[in-house]
């Protein structure tokens, strides 16, 4: 079995950071999203991952041909255009065979392992296998309506949903996936859609199955579900000190990478600080996240992602999104958290 993963959305309810960088490249408890999902697939029996990449894919494919600890075998397909989760099965034809496969969005982390439902695939042998979840506002999601363990119909944001079970971003398909793409025509706003295509399975008779979500799952697609995703992983985090911490006080999980210093900081956990950063004088946590090279004098800093090479001295900030290379002047630390949002190379007085 092989994996496709799609990683060619733009990004528009992430601005400014999308900009930027790619959304998968966005980093979550100081990883990637897209390491987060690469290490889920990687405790599969998959080796093989087609990834459909946007006009901005440079950076994953740059940072996947020097990094692969997984040992995955990666193919690249360009999506210059979106046109829809089908499309992509179009595109990605050639790279995936004949093989069965497993589809996942660049921007949905799950908190449950994906091997028991690959195993499962494989025994069971259904034509498509769904990862569906109950929500509370389905209309925003792909819905389907099962009948014991069969799926007997999927709409795309339906107005009116027959069910509450969202589509989770996750589906296990065999070949047969490949006749129905062809078979269906763009939706109303222009897309092939990948519930159309699944409909289509299932108005012709095929094996459409599912598998209903009990864990934690997250789609990271807007600001607040992208830190709400941080604060979840971080509570994961085992303490790792391979930096320096000085004259600080630490309570809760603390991981350091190595080449930074902390120094004169309260540390509240969890927080995890990349390397090389230099700190000093600060509060820090909870549920902090610091890329590398940063920079942070007498800061107060909580429920915020610290984009790599950041500069901030006196900010006081909460449930924030600091961008690369950002510098932030303050007026010192005070009793008022600000929320901020700021893109790369932004500079900002306080």
């Amino acid at each position: 079995m092989k994996a496709l993963l799609l990683c060619g959305g733009s990004g528009t309810r992430l601005r400014p950071f999308t900009h930027t960088q790619p959304k998968a490249l966005l980093p979550l408890a100081h990883q990637p999203i897209l390491f987060h999902i690469l290490n889920t697939l990687a405790a599969t029996t998959i080796r093989e991952v087609v990834i459909i990449i946007g006009p901005n894919g440079k950076p994953i494919v740059e940072l996947l041909r020097k990094t692969n600890p997984w040992g995955f075998d990666f193919t690249f397909v360009d999506q210059p255009i979106p046109l829809g989760l089908a499309h992509t099965v179009l595109l990605a034809r050639e790279a995936l065979g004949n093989a069965p496969f497993l589809m996942h969005l660049g921007d949905n982390i799950l908190d449950e392992p994906l091997r028991p439902l690959v195993n499962r695939f494989v025994c069971e042998k259904p034509d498509a296998l769904l990862l569906l979840r109950r929500v509370k506002n389905p209309r925003h999601f792909g819905v389907a309506r099962v009948d014991g363990k069969n799926v007997v119909q999927v709409e795309e944001k339906p107005r009116a949903p027959q069910s509450n079970l969202a589509l989770v971003g996750v589906y296990l398909f065999s070949p047969a996936i490949h006749q129905a793409v062809r078979a269906i025509s763009p939706s109303p706003r222009g897309e092939l859609e990948i519930t159309d295509a699944i409909q289509q399975l299932i108005t012709e008779g095929k094996d459409v199955t599912h598998h209903l979500l009990s864990g934690w799952w997250k789609d990271t697609g807007t600001v607040t579900d992208l830190l709400a995703a941080n604060q979840y992983l971080m509570k994961k985090l085992t303490p790792t000190v391979a930096g320096e911490v000085k004259k600080s006080t630490v309570k809760g999980v603390l991981r350091v990478a190595e080449g930074a210093t902390l120094k004169n900081c309260q540390v509240r956990g969890p927080v995890t600080i990349g390397a090389g950063c230099r700190i000093s004088g600060s509060t820090l946590g909870p549920y902090l996240a610091v890329g590398d090279g940063a920079e942070i004098t007498d800061c107060h800093l909580s429920h915020t992602l610290v984009f790599a090479g950041a500069q901030l001295k006196g900010a006081t900030l909460c449930n924030s999104i600091i961008g690369e290379r950002v510098r932030i002047q303050g007026q010192q630390k005070t009793a008022t958290a600000r929320s901020l949002l700021v893109g790369a190379d932004a500079v900002l007085e306080l």
